[in-house]
């Protein structure tokens, strides 16, 4: 596709790097606009702002060596310590990134005495506004690419990067595709729709997102480090979906039939 926009001898501008760069402007908009709509303290934000960008970074560029590191280690005198820092080579994770400003934030929110779930809420939604901005860049450089498809919409990639000369699946758009409708529904419901409790939408967006991302890897042909030939995100998305399913679940007493179960099984034992 074009995974340079344009190059001035030998200077060039990635697509993938403006692209990750106005996905992360957008994201600290909308938490501006969000804090002040919901009446949340600006001088928290202001006063955490970048220490949760720093943790983003980190989280995620910590994920992506954790989750690479065959290639990462293939020439270690060449590579170590320069490929670990050097986030040039635009190696993060979502997850980590996400993991990283969600774990910062919910520690610094409670030692603030902050409402620790609705500023998550806030940050979700926020997260989520951003994150299109990513698959953007991702389809224009190359990335995260489909497998073979007969399928009308499949589209060729003139790059090294993927190795199929045919029609692939363009799992990029997909995830576009999907990620913005998220969005949008828990953002409207966000606003003119309160959920019954703080953090029922960063919840409800990590299983709506984690189940498209799980979806979305059938159709995937891009290599993954696997174990035991199962690729390692199948598990990774798999646990954290459910932690976030179990947590509504319980939320809404939909696990009330497991406590009935255990408690007539104890009280037959005795």
């Amino acid at each position: 596709m074009y995974p340079v926009l344009f190059e001035l001898g030998s200077i060039f501008v990635s697509s993938i790097w403006i692209l990750v760069s106005l996905g992360f402007l957008t994201s600290g908009i909308i938490l501006v606009q969000l804090t002040e709509i919901k009446s949340m303290k600006m001088a928290f934000l202001v006063k955490n702002f970048f220490p949760l960008l720093i943790w983003g970074i980190v989280s995620g560029r910590v994920f992506y060596i954790l989750m690479n590191t065959q290639e990462i280690f293939a020439d270690p005198i060449q590579y170590i310590p320069i490929r670990m820092l050097g986030i040039w080579d635009r190696g993060f994770e979502f997850w980590g990134v996400t993991a990283g400003i969600i774990i910062y934030l919910y520690f610094a929110a409670k030692k603030a005495g902050e409402n620790t779930w609705r500023w998550i809420d806030i940050l979700s939604i926020s997260i989520l506004a951003g994150i299109p901005f990513g698959h953007l860049g991702a389809l224009l450089e190359g990335l995260n690419f489909g497998r073979e498809t007969d399928l009308p919409w499949g589209i060729i990639f003139e790059t090294s990067s993927v190795p199929y000369t045919v029609p692939i699946h363009p799992t990029q758009i997909y995830a576009l595709v999907y990620s913005i409708i998220i969005c949008l529904v828990l953002g409207f419901i966000f606003l003119k729709k309160p959920l019954k409790h703080n953090g029922d939408i960063a919840l409800t967006a990590t299983v709506s997102y984690g189940v498209m991302r799980f979806l979305e890897e059938f159709f995937r042909g891009d290599e993954s480090i696997t174990v035991f030939d199962i690729s390692i995100i199948y598990p990774l998305i798999l646990i954290i979906v459910a932690i976030a399913g179990i947590s509504l679940a319980i939320r809404y007493n939909r696990l009330n039939f497991l406590t009935k179960y255990y408690h007539e099984r104890h009280s037959k034992s005795h």
